[in-house]
């Protein structure tokens, strides 16, 4: 497994700025935020500056092997003329992904805005319906596209709900992201979760919580996260993806949060000492 930070640990910084401070500290992989990836978009020319960002990139010895999906989208919206809409500006962002090289791309499976009193079922369907367009997105391309699991959504919260809407679709373009933290709070469990997701778990969002909000700290700070279990069933697995943290609860100001990221190297090399 190869260790990695989510860019927006250094939200406050520009992609450049961000790329700079992650290399010089040793790291060389790094999850593409949401937040730095919409800085990119919003620069116009998708093309010219993906190319560009991943050439700087490319020179300090940094990759994004993982990127994650606008955080906001909502493919099951239940009104069908929003998710048109929605589904239409996805474009951009597996244009995005795909000359950035990024393989992983996390996506949430959306679900708000349903009534109480709706079938699942149903919910399930229309996540299939957007899913099966996103799928000739990203067709031929180096991303696929991993639904993460949630912890307050009608759907998307267990392992089996992502096999299932994963399932109609080659595994070059869909798989599965586990998140940690929303696991525990979901009254998941880490081990089972991994095992079952076998060859579809292609991403990681390292983070613990106290089990009772979402806090996205660092593993060992008095969290619930069984991270012995979770850590070995990884490895029977034999997992390959990025060790991704993603840990906002940790953000603090400068330059504290420097000797942070370089506690973080540490503790995800030494967690993932025997891979």
């Amino acid at each position: 497994m190869r260790v990695s930070m989510w860019s927006s640990f250094f939200i406050e910084m520009s992609p450049e700025q961000m790329a700079e401070t992650m290399a010089a500290r040793g790291w060389r992989y790094s999850e593409l935020s949401d937040e730095h990836a919409k800085v990119l978009l919003e620069r116009g020319n998708i093309t010219e500056t993906a190319e560009k960002f991943k050439s700087f990139c490319d020179d300090l010895g940094l990759s994004f092997p993982q990127g994650h999906f606008y955080l906001t989208i909502n493919i099951a919206h239940p009104d069908p003329k929003i998710r048109t809409k929605l589904l239409d500006d996805f474009k951009s962002w597996c244009e995005l992904f795909n000359i950035l090289d990024i393989q992983a791309g996390v996506l949430h499976p959306g679900g708000a805005g349903w009534p109480d009193n709706s079938d699942k079922q149903q919910i399930m369907d229309t996540i299939l319906d957007s899913l099966t367009i996103i799928d000739r997105y990203v067709e031929g391309t180096p991303t696929t596209v991993c639904l993460e699991n949630m912890r307050n959504l009608p759907v998307g919260c267990s392992v089996d709900d992502l096999l299932e809407l994963t399932a109609p679709f080659s595994s070059d373009n869909f798989g599965i992201c586990l998140d940690t933290g929303h696991l525990v709070l979901a009254r998941g469990e880490c081990a089972g979760f991994i095992h079952k997701a076998g060859a579809k778990l292609k991403a990681l969002h390292i983070a613990d919580n106290m089990g009772v909000n979402d806090d996205h700290i660092f593993p060992f700070s008095g969290g619930v996260v069984p991270w012995k279990e979770a850590m070995t069933a990884l490895k029977d697995i034999n997992y390959q993806g990025l060790f991704n943290f993603e840990v906002p609860g940790e953000r603090c100001p400068q330059p504290l949060s420097f000797h942070k990221l370089d506690y973080a190297l540490k503790l995800g090399r030494w967690m993932c000492r025997d891979s």
